[in-house]
């Protein structure tokens, strides 16, 4: 008889015997023993093909057992079924195992073996059954991601705490799966809390003593559980008074006596809980009791030279600066000097430290986050509140949609048709306090009988069908004059915080980049840990050699009270070769969007810099953009930017800083250029001004230049730089160059706190009677909502030169649809040099659920355009994309809203197209060489409901509602990777943004009707990137006329 057959029989028999478990006590016995004998037999063949049975995915096996397991009463016949089922997801059983443990996931397991262990540990029946209970936790724990919580919710978590304390001394087969879950509970900061309730400190210590510091399996998952139960503040006060720091600082003075990963791994864990013990003032002095500061030194002087021990020798050196006593950040106080008076107060919210979804985000990596609780709280709370406004207050907007105003629409929603009279001297104004919102005149408002007369051309009679531009600093410009001319003029007519003195250069040319492809920096390794320890150092000494202050915004502001008057202007040219007096480099950042707060001198040719924290806030410190001068030339000069707060940057993975040069510019060589060596991203000792508990230092950005000339004029920026200014002088020139087939309106949405407008713009084509513009779908893109995310706005910039060229693929997109454009959500925070934030130190891509018309009147206004679209016009947008770009991550991506990996549970229940997300992206995938599928995701967790995604995806119905994120640095897939992305690229990636739109109609339907032909898809199947992108690619005949050749 062959194993199969054998097996066969054994299972028939034991799905018999589960009918009826009490009547067949005996013989569920021997069949459970015999199967559990073949799952551990020393025949590999027998295991092999026993545990291929229990574990094929369409198998009700394992659910038979789970329900004995229930029910038996017999713990021989539990204890060996309890194996069987570990046998199947033991780590030494196979790859097949994860089938086994996602269906017990889905099956709910924990939830039953967890009441087990409780019953167990009160009766005390079965020792050796309950070993097996434990040994299927531990592996459960590392798979179900509400672990915790189901353990909470069970009253489980001071049963596994009461495991720990009776079996840490032993060392037997249970400790290894009990440390394991103790691990997965201290992840969830809830149990955490009833862990250092019940005392986990003490046992944990006693734990640790009994362990040793022999290398071992258990004391490298006891390390674990030391780092993550370190995240908490009273666990860490209770260690240090339990004497755990000596132990640890002892422990890690023996690394050298380690060997190989685990010696790694030690050495991490506990570099991760000294680090979280000393980020307390307890701990801190702890760790100096004990000379733990000269143990870590003595580390840094003798760290072995391979790659892998870079991340320790930053975590050591990390530890070292928090220790280090009063070394306060050199300005006298870390609000920013930009402060402004706000109209009402605001609510102080938390600010996300990434774009749209990174999420990212912002957490270090020490920092935990309550996911399986959020998720129950959101059940509880619902969805955050929303305002919801009333359509008479909508009809404000109606003159930003006059091109798909009807009879029918106005009258079935009770908007006002009434003529209105021109109003070229005054603003219409939704409210008479401040004029904070103000709406210039768009159109004059025909006789209801002459303005719907003719349905093909009504619109068209009170407009100029080419364009039309309300835009006060567009309006006063005449034609004829030069590009410098008007940005100089359109300069001077924006309002800033902080008085400016000067045009930037590179802006006033409107540079670019060079066409040429620029490597990535490939990072000197052994400079980087030289430059890391040499801060450590800089930072134990009382003292500096040398510390002259050579710019302070500060003083500046206070010492000449520049108001701005007249015309700004820009004399670099004339400057150049002019020697300053004295050796030292020059500076200024008193320009739009440049920000540089203090320079201090602390080498001949080295340089510490402050940058400037956002508008009224004291955080947000990333984008640069300054001017140098007086320098020698082909010197290397190190610049140490101190006051960094991300706790990663792409400096660390091949990001160089940019940098421009006038002279160059003037010998015919204009442009932004990668530049610098020496780069990399560490932490120093300056503790910074974050609001959480735990203290934290600023990180350090180092690179070092060498300038191409003697006395140039040169700028330093973090990104290519694109102003406000930028934007509304390329409005301006689209306007000198517009075809007569194309329908252009700029118009001013809103004025801004600071009374900047706000523009708004409109894109189609002529209205026809075979092409009537009432019936074309509405396209809305929204951009720099974050002003740091300057390459949002030139991505932008390429999308609306497709729009507005005279190519057949660009005339069939403005047939096809009405393109309504919001190209710069936050002037204020372009202009006055801020990197998250505006005027009210709130990330407004976090205002979009219920905004306020007084604080955030981009956001409030921008969503009452949709609001009007769709509940108006009842006309829902067909893509709704916000620009954004990404700090830590490479290439180009999107992400989407799909309701079958919403949070809430009510979302999934609905029936959705996947098409109707996912074509898009695999559309942008073939065109762009730098779009990167496998970062593209749809899910979307509960802080995200305050996002433009998913406010216009839940609150509006739009499905393909998207955030598309771009790298700052560069490309690590495709053609260019390893290279850096230029403003080609990124206009280029706009460019065939545009060509996606055009292309996205008629592919959506192409294969759709391909797949219901063929039956691809299952409808209750969301498809993967990957099998759409399987799919046969359609041949897109507008892809041609993509001006995107080197991307």
């Amino acid at each position: 008889m062959s194993e199969e057959t054998i097996n066969e029989a054994l299972v028939e028999k034991l799905q018999q015997y589960a009918a009826k478990p009490g009547d067949n006590v005996d013989q569920l016995r021997s069949v459970a023993a015999k199967l559990h004998s073949r799952t551990t037999s020393q025949d590999k063949q027998v295991k092999v093909l026993t545990l291929e049975r229990f574990r094929r995915k369409k198998s009700d096996l394992l659910t038979v057992i789970l329900n004995l397991l229930e029910t038996v009463r017999d713990h021989i016949t539990a204890t060996s079924l309890a194996g069987i089922i570990y046998e199947c997801i033991s780590p030494k059983s196979g790859l097949t195992r994860n089938n086994a443990l996602r269906k017990l996931v889905d099956l709910n397991a924990t939830n039953v073996f967890v009441k087990m262990v409780i019953q167990q540990l009160s009766t005390n029946t079965s020792e050796s059954f309950l070993q097996e209970l434990v040994l299927i936790l531990g592996q459960l724990a590392q798979k179900d991601p509400k672990f915790s919580l189901k353990v909470r919710l069970l009253n489980g978590v001071k049963t596994f705490h009461h495991l720990l304390k009776v079996h840490y001394h032993n060392h037997n087969k249970m400790m290894q799966p009990v440390l394991i879950i103790m691990k997965t509970l201290a992840r969830n900061v809830n149990t955490t809390a009833l862990l250092v309730k019940d005392g986990i400190a003490s046992t944990i210590e006693k734990t640790l003593l009994h362990v040793g510091f022999y290398p071992s399996i258990r004391l490298r998952l006891l390390l674990n559980v030391f780092n993550h139960l370190t995240k908490n503040n009273n666990f860490c006060v209770k260690m240090v008074k339990g004497g755990t720091v000596q132990l640890l600082v002892k422990m890690f003075d023996r690394w050298d006596k380690y060997e190989g990963k685990m010696k790694y791994k030690i050495c991490s864990y506990t570099l991760f809980t000294l680090q979280h013990v000393c980020s307390l003032k307890i701990g801190r002095s702890a760790l100096r009791s004990c000379s733990g500061q000269n143990v870590l030194y003595k580390f840094c002087q003798f760290c072995p030279d391979e790659k892998m021990y870079d991340t320790l020798l930053a975590r050591v050196c990390n530890i070292i600066s928090l220790c280090i006593e009063k070394k306060e950040l050199p300005v006298a106080t870390e609000q920013s000097p930009a402060q402004y008076q706000l109209p009402v107060k605001t609510v102080s919210t938390e600010v996300d430290d990434e774009s749209d979804d990174s999420g990212d985000a912002s957490a270090d990596d020490e920092n935990d986050v309550d996911k399986e609780d959020s998720e129950l709280n959101l059940q509880l709370n619902n969805l955050p509140q929303r305002s919801i406004r009333d359509l008479d207050s909508l009809k404000m907007y109606t003159k930003f949609w006059c091109e798909l105003q009807t009879d029918q629409k106005l009258k079935s929603d009770s908007i006002d048709n009434e003529p209105i009279a021109p109003q070229h001297s005054h603003h219409f104004s939704m409210y008479d306090r401040d004029n904070y919102f103000s709406i210039p005149p768009t159109i004059t408002r025909l006789p209801n009988n002459e303005r719907h007369s003719n349905t093909s051309n009504q619109w068209q009679a009170s407009i100029d069908n080419r364009s039309m531009y309300n835009l006060s600093a567009v309006d006063s410009l005449t034609p004829g004059k030069s590009r410098r001319s008007v940005y100089c003029e359109v300069a001077s007519s924006v309002r800033s915080i902080i008085p400016f003195v000067k045009v930037a250069y590179p802006d006033m040319v409107a540079s670019e980049s060079p066409t040429v492809l620029e490597p990535l920096n490939n990072k000197e390794r052994k400079t980087c840990r030289a430059k890391m320890i040499a801060c450590v150092e800089r930072g134990l000494k009382s003292e500096s050699n040398m510390a002259n202050v050579v710019y302070d915004l500060d003083t500046l502001l206070a010492n000449k009270r520049v108001e701005k008057t007249g015309k700004l202007i820009n004399n670099d040219e004339e400057r150049l070769r002019l020697k300053e007096s004295g050796y030292r480099l020059c500076f200024e950042s008193r320009f739009e969007s440049g920000n540089l707060r203090k320079v201090i001198q602390i080498g001949s040719r080295e340089y510490d810099l402050i940058l400037t924290p956002d508008v009224n806030s004291r955080e947000h410190c990333t984008w640069f953009y300054f001017e140098v001068s007086n320098m020698d030339a082909n010197l290397p000069y190190v610049f140490n930017i101190i006051n960094c707060e991300k706790s990663n940057s792409q400096f660390n993975f091949g990001m160089k800083p940019l940098l421009y040069s006038v002279k160059e510019a003037v010998l015919g060589n204009p442009g932004w250029v990668r530049e610098g060596s020496d780069i990399c991203y560490f932490r120093n000792p300056y503790p910074s001004s974050s609001k959480n508990q735990k203290k934290r230092t600023y990180l350090t950005a180092t690179f070092t230049i060498k300038f191409p000339h003697n006395y140039d004029i040169c700028y330093l920026a973090y990104h290519y730089p694109y102003t406000y200014s930028q934007l509304l002088t390329h409005i301006w020139c689209w306007k000198q160059s517009l075809m007569s087939n194309i329908v252009f309106r700029a118009e001013s949405l809103c004025l801004s706190l600071n009374k900047n407008e706000i523009p708004v713009l409109t894109i189609t084509a002529p209205d026809s009677y075979n092409n009537l513009i009432t019936d074309r779908e509405v396209i809305f893109l929204t951009a720099r909502v974050h002003p740091g995310e300057s390459n949002s706005s030139w991505i932008m910039h390429g999308t609306l030169q497709y729009l507005l060229e005279d190519s057949l693929a660009a005339a069939n997109a403005r047939m096809k649809y009405v393109f309504k454009v919001v190209p710069m959500l936050n002037p204020e925070g372009v202009i006055n040099g801020c990197n998250r934030c505006g005027l009210t130190n709130e990330d407004l891509n976090r205002r979009w659920s219920q905004p306020s018309a007084d604080l955030h009147p981009s956001i409030y206004h921008t969503k009452g355009l949709l609001d009007y679209c769709v509940r108006v016009l009842k006309k829902v947008p067909y893509v709704f994309c916000d620009f954004h770009g990404h700090s830590r991550r490479k290439n180009v991506f999107l992400y989407g809203c799909s309701s079958q990996e919403s949070w809430l549970e009510v979302d999934r229940d609905k029936v959705e197209e996947p098409l109707d997300f996912l074509m898009l992206p695999n559309i942008m995938s073939s065109l762009t060489t730098g779009f990167a599928l496998p970062l593209c995701k749809f899910s979307f967790e509960r802080h995200k409901e305050t996002t433009a995604r998913v406010t216009v995806w839940r609150e509006f119905g739009v499905k393909r509602s998207y955030t598309m994120e771009c790298s700052y640095c560069g490309c690590d897939v495709g053609p260019n990777k390893g290279f850096h992305l230029n403003t080609t690229h990124l206009k280029g990636i706009g460019n065939n943004f545009g060509v996606a739109i055009s292309c996205l109609y008629e592919e959506t339907q192409w294969r759709l009707k391909i797949i219901e032909a063929n039956q691809v898809i299952d409808r209750d199947h969301i498809p993967t990137n990957k099998e759409l992108s399987n799919l046969e690619e359609q041949d897109c005949s507008d892809s041609e006329d993509s001006s995107d050749d080197n991307y």
